[in-house]
């Protein structure tokens, strides 16, 4: 689905804009002869017709003001680079980006056009070619406020924030996944007959997820999401027919914050999910997120999160003090990714620390999860990408003992998951993934060993 970005920008923006091409321009002209007549001085810029008009947004009328000013200062680049800045106004973008490449060709180092030009690239669609532009004033030889101000804007385009004016319209969208998968050994209910008999029990499953949501709150720096929150599975007759549902609804908010010149998205979810088992009522879900992701180095994100669910099952099982799965399960880890030169490309590592603490003793658990993993285009291969990960996760729960007495040694759970995954991106809004899982779990005392292989695919979509 192709992006669309306000044009519109604050007063406050452009006196922001304002201040800092004036430093630069400062900057610049103790470079050239004093007193010269071919650049503008701050006074006459500020105190002429343009930056009234400009302001009151008038912008027929201080196009014709910056045209004046043009005409005596040709090479004027802080003249030319507003003249660029009001023709986007006048939704004039294509000569915007025009003009700002003509003044880039006599101002190579000139950093705040080039800035303005990954504006006009960002409000045409054009996301890589606007993030070069910034790349160039982070690692050229600009200002620490330029470079600062270049480094939160890439953030915000690394982590998918976009640009909201006044003017953009609020409107419901719709995220789904629909596929199917063969599983060759199946989670299981404990009273279902596969888990006694030597029958084979693999099988296949349906999938169907269903993310419906509106922009309940959509400003420049915050953005409130209501969501109705959907999954679905159903199983082939080789796994009897072990069908699950979810419901529910969830909100989500994030707001940008600016902390000595980085950016920082602090986002914030709450859903709740009523699932159900065979048609029965399984259980409650009430699950809190807070996260934050920054960038600390060039071409890298890290992302700090925290989770805690409160959960409440149907039934106890037959001795609720030592079976009971009620109560909290949680977490806390970060997530570090390194991109490639052109960000299309990354590696990540996720280290989690986790926890359940129910009121059966026997599910109480402390544990470590740690991925890694890595994404990157197939370049021989239009619009595919690749994905591989694995991971580890071990956990020890102090207080369990067999209900059964036939071993009464603690339980530690280990389980190794890999994954490796193609996409094919056949629109913007459109994809087809194919996938394999593996998945080896085993504890101590020989209770809950199972191997797993997955495969399948899926169909990604937006509306």
């Amino acid at each position: 689905m192709k992006l669309k970005y306000c044009a519109l920008v604050a007063v406050a923006v452009f006196f922001s804009f304002l201040h800092f091409g004036l430093a630069a321009f400062a900057d610049d002209s103790g470079k050239k002869q004093k007193g010269s007549q071919r650049m503008i001085s701050s006074g006459e810029f500020l105190s002429g017709n343009f930056a009234e008009l400009f302001k009151n947004k008038e912008y027929p009328k201080a196009l014709a003001a910056i045209d004046a000013l043009a005409a005596k200062y040709p090479d004027d680049p802080l003249v030319l680079r507003y003249r660029g800045f009001t023709l986007e106004k006048l939704g004039r973008g294509k000569e915007a980006i025009t003009l700002y490449k003509q003044i880039l060709l006599r101002h190579p180092e000139y950093a705040p056009v080039r800035i303005f030009l990954s504006r006009a690239y960002l409000g045409a669609g054009e996301r890589e070619k606007a993030a070069a532009e910034l790349r160039i004033v982070i690692q050229g030889r600009a200002s620490p406020e330029y470079r600062n101000w270049a480094q939160a804007q890439l953030n915000r385009l690394r982590l998918g924030v976009k640009k909201v004016g006044r003017r953009v319209k609020k409107k419901p969208y719709l995220l789904g996944k629909m596929g199917i998968a063969y599983d060759s050994n199946p989670l299981l209910v404990p009273d279902d007959k596969d888990l006694v008999s030597t029958k084979k029990k693999a099988g296949v499953d349906y999938s169907l997820s269903i993310d419906l949501g509106y922009p309940y709150i959509l400003e420049k720096d915050f953005r409130l999401d209501a969501l109705y929150i959907s999954q679905q599975k159903w199983h082939d007759r080789g796994t009897n027919a072990i069908d699950f549902t979810s419901q529910g609804f969830a909100v989500d908010a994030k707001k940008r914050k600016l902390f000595g010149g980085r950016a920082v998205i602090f986002g914030g979810r709450y859903d709740c999910r009523v699932s159900f088992l065979r048609s029965r009522f399984l259980s409650v879900i009430n699950r809190f997120l807070l996260g934050a992701d920054t960038s600390f180095w060039k071409k890298t994100r890290t992302h700090f999160y925290t989770r805690l669910s409160v959960l409440e099952y149907n039934k106890d099982g037959t001795d609720p003090s030592r079976s009971s799965r009620d109560g909290f399960r949680g977490g806390i880890g970060v997530t570090q990714y390194f991109y490639s030169s052109d960000f299309k490309s990354f590696f990540f590592l996720k280290p989690e620390f986790n926890f359940n603490q129910p009121e059966g003793d026997n599910f109480i658990r402390r544990g470590v999860l740690g991925r890694i993993g890595a994404h990157t285009p197939i370049k021989f291969l239009r619009d595919t990408d690749f994905d591989i990960s694995t991971g580890y996760d071990w956990g020890e729960y102090p207080e369990f003992s067999s209900l059964s007495l036939l071993d009464s040694e603690g339980r530690i759970d280990k389980r190794l998951d890999n994954y490796v995954a193609l996409t094919r991106h056949l629109k913007p809004d459109i994809a087809w993934r194919t996938f394999y899982r593996f998945i080896k779990s085993d504890n101590n005392n020989g209770f809950f060993k199972r191997t797993r292989h997955i495969a399948g695919m899926e169909m990604i979509f937006s509306l």
